[in-house]
């Protein structure tokens, strides 16, 4: 049995040895003819671009001076040009290519392989490798025969055909040949029972690693890429090395291109960059996150982009140290907050201060201790049009004073609607002399009729005003509140009998001038 078995496979091996030789020597001819075309390729481009039929009958007639090439048909723009009347029979087509357009094709150029040849050379050189093939394994098969047939050839051979069907990682294991419980063979057995049984263990735990690892790297690869806020990993100079794409569609609303650095911590991008730096390193000092909230810099100054910052800086296990930066855009709520604060702060019908807004400005200034002069007015005979010519008219007359006092005050000053149909003027660092200008000229210019175009009226309205100090008159608010109310309402007591006093100064102001 082991000889037929051995002559057998001497046989078959001889057969496939044959076969294998003979398609080797099949590919070497066709891969013959790829390289022939890549010879003539670009002559052959120059032929079909310019459409010269007898270049293109070199390249053909040239292609079948070798013995591989039996026929050569070179086709563009409508001509054909082939080396002789044999029929293609499995030629191989190859695409011209234009020159200076790589991506168009302006011909095609088949070659036909000269079969007979190229099996005639093949059988030749596989009849004569398959000779040298048999007589290697006759000697092997004797040898083999009466050497290693009992005491090798045969437990190998059974030991072999079990590893071949054994599945690493699987629970199938050798069994011991008979009479080699303690040779050389059976000890080879036990020990790849142990190694089977040591990578059925190891490829369990690696199942199990891979299984949690595909799984925890799908959830990074989801909370990374799909998260809305950019998230960018740099070196502490500067250098980029991993980014998500909500990062790229950030930088595209910043009118930016990607760069491998911005700088350190992404410094170029933000409108203030020590602001930046200087938290983030308050932060490191104290082993804390940085976090804080700062303005990109966009193309277009009114439209202004916030971002909440975070960083923490990553320690890798070579002691690298890196920057983890994140975005969050805060933009929306930015301008809500705005939004709101101006609501808090301003009068929504004469878009001045309200009366939130000017006890913040005066708290401030009492704060910093810098000087100014409140001026509270109230409007003359204001009622009267709002009741005879309604509520409509009234605010039409309280947005025309809004505006006359914008124009009446210096860019330093700063006015409101108190409530009703009184306003508060805040004169910085005025004296009476300024004070009283500044009145003088706000209720020349509301004394003016206005026209009421509903009716067709003219109307005409006046004020009273009262002056109070810091520090000079008090440094209590309250107190100067209480003060200029008086003195408007002394004020408002003459104004029909004395139209032109039409402002006070806070008594204990007037007491000390006139002691002087």
């Amino acid at each position: 049995m082991i000889g037929f078995a051995s002559v057998a496979i001497g046989f078959l091996s001889t057969q496939l040895f044959y076969r294998l030789t003979f398609n080797q020597e099949v590919d070497i001819a066709t891969q013959s003819i790829e390289s022939l075309f890549k010879t003539v390729e670009a002559t052959a481009a120059t032929a079909a671009y310019l459409a010269e039929q007898d270049l293109a009958q070199e390249v053909v007639d040239g292609l079948t001076t070798n013995e591989v090439v039996d026929n050569v048909v070179m086709s563009f723009e409508g001509n054909s040009v082939k080396a002789n009347d044999k029929p293609l029979l499995d030629a191989v087509t190859f695409p011209i290519v234009s020159l200076f357009e790589p991506d168009r094709a302006i011909g095609q150029l088949q070659i036909a392989p000269n079969i007979d040849y190229i099996e005639t050379r093949a059988q030749q050189l596989a009849s004569e490798n398959s000779k040298a093939m048999i007589m290697q394994a006759v000697v092997v098969t004797v040898v083999a025969i009466f050497v290693a047939f009992y005491l090798i050839t045969r437990p190998m051979i059974s030991i072999a055909r079990a590893l071949h069907k054994t599945n690493p990682g699987g629970r199938s294991r050798l069994s011991v040949p008979d009479f080699h419980g303690n040779s050389e063979l059976g000890i080879l057995v036990r020990d790849v029972n142990k190694l089977l049984d040591k990578t059925e263990s190891q490829f369990s735990q690696e199942r199990k690693l891979r299984e949690e690892i595909e799984v925890l790297e799908k959830r990074f690869r989801m909370l990374f890429e799909k998260s809305i806020s950019p998230i960018i990993l740099i070196e502490p100079r500067g250098n980029i090395l991993l980014y998500n794409s909500a990062f790229d569609q950030t930088l595209s609303k910043l009118g930016l291109s990607f760069r491998k650095s911005f700088g350190p911590l992404l410094e170029e991008l933000f409108v203030e960059p020590e602001a930046l730096s200087e938290s983030v390193e308050r932060a490191f000092a104290n082993d804390e996150i940085a976090t804080g909230e700062f303005r990109l810099r966009t193309t277009d100054a009114s439209e202004s982009m916030w971002v909440q910052v975070i960083v923490t800086s990553i320690i890798s296990e070579d002691l690298r140290e890196y920057y983890q930066i994140t975005l969050h855009d805060i933009s929306k709520r930015k301008r809500e907050l705005d939004v709101l604060a101006y609501q808090a702060d301003f009068d929504k019908l004469t878009k001045l201060n309200n009366r939130q807004g000017l006890e913040k400005h005066l708290h401030q200034l009492i704060k910093e201790e810098k000087p100014f002069t409140l001026v509270l007015m109230d409007l003359n005979w204001f009622k009267q049009v709002n009741d005879i010519y309604g509520h409509k008219s009234g605010d039409e007359i309280l947005i025309f004073v809004a505006d006359k006092i914008k124009k009446a005050i210096r860019p330093t000053d700063l006015a409101g609607r108190w409530g009703g149909d009184e306003f508060v003027l805040i004169l910085n660092n005025a004296n009476q002399t300024l004070t009283t200008q500044v009145v003088e000229r706000l209720v020349r210019l509301i004394s003016k009729p206005y026209y009421l175009r509903k009716f067709d009226k003219n109307v005409t309205i006046g004020a009273s005003a009262g002056a109070a100090s810091f520090p000079t008159d008090s440094s209590d608010l309250q107190a100067l509140l209480h003060l200029a109310d008086q003195a408007m309402y002394q004020a408002k007591e003459v104004k029909e009998t004395c139209p032109d006093d039409f402002l006070r100064f806070a008594q204990p102001l007037i007491t000390e001038e006139e002691h002087v």
